[in-house]
């Protein structure tokens, strides 16, 4: 593996997320990051330019301030339900000969060629199995002989519109992104094990402001979705229910959510601050628990239906995986259990070097895949460090003047 710096910038409802990475040998590090509150987001679509520019820039700015390097890549992500999936074929004729790279190349390509709505635009090309003649289930035809060689793949596409405001927010900084990436396929990235991605498992990424799961099963991504609901319905859930303000019902979430209600007991109560010079309340923590109950159940029953009705879940023996800021809420597990009779366990990302440390928690595992994909996709050859000497100064000349 080559060396080189990377910058990943997860762009999420709640918070923008911006680590440096650097590759060093073998081993992967964490040298920067910079974690600020986001602005200008709903339902993780970008819906004021100027406000999340400004979010993205201070959060590249602590990162960047953390580690003194100049990345050579850079990728940001997306999420929402305007991304999508769909099913592409193509075929080539090999004429009795051996299957070449140009060939899987010109395939892939191939299948790309399906008719998408106007405003979509491809992220993402999953190859799912690649067939020669009949014979199925090849993952890696190159140097097998045959007259025909099929491909099927999966496309993971996104509304054109929100990728262009997204890397406009960017343009802005005067940061030119090498690839936006699908958040959900990056969580994946950080917390599956590779038995769980061979047997089959269903991720589950609770955010802010979307909920995105992918299905993963011999190691190949078969499906992937998003919930416009998130992390930030729980708050303001709770902040009516409790009638009290947004901050308030985050910290109440936070440090005495629960959302099962069996695991409360019935004289545990909790202090409510009032709105405005109202006084503060005494409720049963059991109401709390209600509430933050009643929306997971939401959450996870329209995840079950989406997936049953997309894919057969007997094979996934993996189970569920859930992470995201959210998935830390007591009596989650036992809930995904039970809801979509899958094991489910609670999704770290993978520990990484340097600082590592900092962002071992479940609400950082986009930012880690991201990471890590980089890692993996984008090898940063010589000539391509000398192109981002000048990403510094950009950046510090734009900070300037805004």
């Amino acid at each position: 593996m080559s060396g080189g710096t990377y910058l990943v910038v997860d762009v999420g409802t709640t918070k923008v997320c911006a680590l440096v990475g650097e590759l060093k040998g073998s081993e992967q590090w964490v040298t920067g990051i910079g974690v600020v509150p986001s602005s200008g987001l709903k339902k993780g679509t970008i819906v004021n330019l100027e406000e999340a520019t400004s979010s993205i820039k201070q959060a590249i700015e602590k990162a960047l301030s953390q580690a003194k390097q100049t990345p050579q890549v850079v990728l940001a992500s997306i999420a929402g339900s305007h991304v999508k999936t769909w099913a592409g074929m193509g075929v080539v004729v090999l004429k009795n000969r051996e299957v070449t790279p140009e060939d899987v190349d010109e395939v892939i390509q191939a299948a790309q060629s399906i008719d998408l709505p106007q405003d979509q635009m491809i992220l993402h090309v999953i190859p799912q199995e690649f067939v020669v003649d009949n014979l199925r289930g090849i993952q890696q035809p190159i140097g097998m002989s045959g007259v025909r060689l099929e491909a099927h793949v999966q496309l993971i596409t996104a509304q054109r519109s929100q990728v262009q405001n997204l890397l406009r927010c960017f343009e802005n900084l005067g940061i030119e992104v090498s690839a936006v990436l699908y958040q959900g396929l990056a969580s994946a990235e950080a917390v599956l094990t590779p038995e769980e991605k061979d047997l089959g498992v269903l991720i589950i990424d609770l955010g802010g402001g979307t909920t995105d799961f992918a299905v993963i099963q011999e190691d190949v991504l078969k499906y992937v979705g998003t919930i416009p609901v998130g992390g930030e319905n729980l708050t303001n859930d709770l902040a009516i229910g409790l009638r009290t303000t947004k901050t308030e019902a985050e910290r109440i979430k936070i440090e005495k959510g629960v959302c099962l209600r069996e695991l409360v007991e019935e004289q545990e109560e909790v202090e409510v601050p009032g709105v405005g010079a109202r006084p503060s309340r005494r409720i049963s923590r059991r109401v709390l628990a209600e509430i933050l109950e009643l929306r997971m159940r939401e959450i996870l029953e329209l995840i079950d239906q989406n997936v049953s009705k997309n894919v057969d879940k007997s094979l996934l023996t993996g189970g569920a995986v859930l992470t995201g800021g959210s998935a830390l809420l007591p009596g989650l597990i036992y809930l995904t259990d039970q809801i979509l009779d899958l094991p489910t366990r609670i999704g770290y990302p993978v520990k990484l070097k340097g600082l590592g440390e900092e962002i071992n928690h479940p609400q950082f595992a986009t930012a880690v895949g991201m990471l890590v994909y980089a890692f993996q996709n984008y090898p940063i050859e010589e000539t391509k460090k000398s192109k981002g000497k000048g990403f510094l100064q950009k950046l510090k000349d734009f900070i300037k003047g805004f």
